[in-house]
């Protein structure tokens, strides 16, 4: 590695390459820094052999310098061919925590076709071939959906859930729907759950007698009315679910009661006449 001050015109940006995602402070103070007291961190370029460079690191800062109007800068140059550049790359920016996945998707297969193992990805990423792999396929989505991944309206974690929806028709039909209502996944999963269930359960009727199943459009804002409570295995209204830490036996208990007895709400009042003809009534309380 090596130190030059090169022209800025002769450093290109790779087409496959990661890239930090700022937020508007963090880009303010990036380049409040750069104007005050120059660059903190110099930008890294590989050398072409030809008298250009490609960039390895800096894509902000250098264009940040072009905005300033500033036309030559120092730069570190290392020697690496185009896959050690791209690995490069790809570790400084993935381990600050903010990037895009599209970006992700395209330097995954790019390095795999430059001859990358699946030993080496796992290397490089924090992640196990399996989701380096799911990864890898986000940029063969339809365009809108990779567009709501680049811009974060969505994450991989809404296309993961998308994935246990029957067919090509509902994952997209499902992801263009929590994309446009701008769903979290918690909310999504309820979505992919129900429409999951109502699916199953028009095709299970078709088939008992004997006919083609006729799936019903998707209501969404039916089908994310309800969750399933983990207890009792009812679909409950989603402002009735809470998140309470159970311990196995509770869990086995309550889930046995509603077995016997029904949905919690007739199975309480029974639950408590029973435990009042064992016990008694309750006394009253002292004041």
């Amino acid at each position: 590695m090596s130190l030059r001050k090169i022209p800025l015109e002769r450093i290109k940006i790779p087409e496959v390459r990661v890239s930090s995602i700022l937020n508007e402070e963090q880009k303010a103070f990036m380049a409040s820094t750069i104007r005050e007291i120059g660059l903190v961190q110099d930008l890294v370029v590989r050398d072409l052999g030809d008298g250009s460079y490609e960039l390895v690191a800096g894509k902000s800062r250098l264009e940040e310098l072009k905005k300033l109007g500033i036309v030559e800068t120092p730069v570190k140059v290392i020697s690496a061919d185009e896959k050690l550049g791209l690995i490069m790359n790809l570790v400084e920016n993935v381990a600050r925590g903010e990037w895009d996945y599209i970006s992700i998707a395209k330097s995954i297969r790019r390095l795999k076709e430059l001859g990358a193992t699946s030993e080496e990805l796992e290397r490089v990423f924090p992640w196990k071939k399996r989701w380096i792999d799911f990864l890898e396929e986000l940029q063969d989505l339809p365009d809108d959906v990779t567009k709501a991944i680049s811009e974060r309206r969505i994450t991989p974690t809404h296309v993961h859930l998308a994935l246990n929806l029957p067919t090509i028709y509902e994952i997209h039909d499902g992801l263009r729907t929590a994309i446009n209502l701008e769903w979290d996944t918690g909310t999504f999963k309820t979505f992919v759950q129900n429409r999951v269930e109502q699916i199953s359960r028009v095709r299970e009727e078709a088939a008992a007698k004997g006919v083609e199943p006729e799936i019903p459009a998707a209501k969404p804002l039916e089908l994310i009315q309800y969750q399933q409570c983990l207890l009792c295995g009812y679909k409950k209204p989603r402002e009735q679910i809470v998140t309470q830490l159970v311990c196995e036996p509770c869990k086995e208990l309550v889930s046995y009661v509603t077995g016997q007895l029904g949905p919690a709400e007739d199975a309480i009042p029974v639950v408590y006449k029973a435990l009042q003809i064992y016990f008694g009534k309750p006394q009253p309380t002292l004041p």
